[in-house]
């Protein structure tokens, strides 16, 4: 039962104390304290009675006073804080010179750091906000950009759009060590040397080619395409704002960046082209593709990962976990901005020329 009442009375006490500056008041309050004792104070050393009689005597027991009384003000209207912390601070600062040094500093010391608090103390508890992702916004988006296939090239190999109507996939016979995958604007059947003979692997395995259903076209700009990379750099990077984009016959909101040029380290980018079939592209190990040759535009439906940018050179760049998205979109946008372990889906992609070393092509 005892416990219980005390509980009730430390709670009670705990919101009248949360409700107004109580530290503030208590600082000085005790700062008051200490400013009026030393003037007042007699010591003993044996048979010899020591005391402090200065001319600071009046000015302390003046100023001390007037500090209780401004912490009390603090307890029992904290609506006059602001007041009473104005008050307090100019007589710590004058304690200093009129009674012996503010009580020996420490009384003024007390007076400056209750009168700060008081000044600090507002009446409503503060949210703390979430962190998002973050501005550097960069983001970029790195855009994935690229990935698209939207005027794609290689040195050996140039790719189509990610949105083919038909695929074919040839298994040689003649060299088993190696196999390949196209991408074939009409033809879905295997050519009848694969289909008569069976292929051979490296691991000693066998299989052999069967057709496959061509999955169905999409309208231009209903693709949805997933791209991966250790690092993107991008360069020229700007964010335009959110837009429309239509995926899977509905309109959503996208984030649209543009860049001048993009580098996709280790690319891997999977792009779904409807009835569950999808194509995924993947660069050679250890290689850098690029995006370049003109102003590369970017719609993102979200972007994650982490965005490095170096704003004074010279020095560690900072580091910054980012998720963009439309309800999340990024509040500045360096224009030179580097995003590591990222994942971004896309899902439209024009401008510049993407290039690809050593690009394979899985069709599922």
């Amino acid at each position: 039962m005892a416990g219980s009442v005390v509980g009730r009375a430390w709670d009670a006490f705990g919101r009248w104390r949360r409700s107004r500056p109580f530290w503030a008041g208590l600082f000085l309050f005790l700062s008051g304290l200490v400013i009026i004792f030393p003037p007042f104070a007699s010591l003993k050393l044996g048979a010899m009675a020591l005391s402090i009689q200065t001319v600071g005597g009046l000015s302390g027991a003046l100023i001390g006073t007037l500090l209780v009384v401004c912490a009390l003000t603090m307890w029992v209207r904290p609506q006059f804080r602001l007041a009473a912390a104005i008050a307090a601070l100019i007589m710590s600062l004058a304690a200093l010179v009129t009674t012996n040094l503010g009580g020996f500093i420490v009384g003024t010391m007390m007076g400056l750091i209750g009168s700060a608090l008081a000044m600090a103390w507002t009446p409503k508890t503060r949210k703390r906000k979430v962190a998002k992702a973050v501005p550097p916004a960069a983001v970029a988006l790195v855009l994935l950009a690229g990935l698209a296939v939207h005027n794609v090239s290689d040195p050996t190999v140039a790719f189509a759009d990610p949105a083919p109507t038909s695929t074919s996939v040839t298994t040689p016979t003649s060299q088993p060590p190696a196999t390949s995958t196209t991408v074939a604007p009409t033809s879905t059947t295997s050519p009848s040397s694969s289909s008569s003979a069976p292929a051979t692997t490296t691991a000693a395995t066998t299989s052999t080619t069967s057709t496959t259903p061509s999955p169905p076209a999409l309208p231009a700009g209903t693709r949805v395409w997933t791209l991966t990379s250790p690092s993107v750099a991008m360069s020229g990077l700007s964010y335009k704002g959110i837009v429309d984009a239509v995926v899977g016959a509905k309109t959503i909101k996208v984030l649209k960046f543009t860049a001048s040029s993009v580098k996709i380290k280790d690319l891997v980018q999977t792009a779904t082209i409807g009835g569950g079939h999808k194509i995924v592209t993947s660069a050679a190990p250890g290689s850098t593709s690029t995006i370049t040759g003109g102003t590369v535009t970017m719609l993102t439906a979200e972007i994650k990962g982490t965005a490095v940018v170096t704003v004074i050179p010279g020095l560690p760049p900072i580091k910054l976990p980012i998720d963009y998205t439309a309800t999340s979109p990024p509040l500045l946008t360096p224009a030179e901005v580097t995003f590591e372990n990222v994942v971004v889906t896309n899902t439209d992609q024009s401008g510049g020329v993407l290039t690809i070393p050593g690009a394979k092509i899985v069709a599922t």
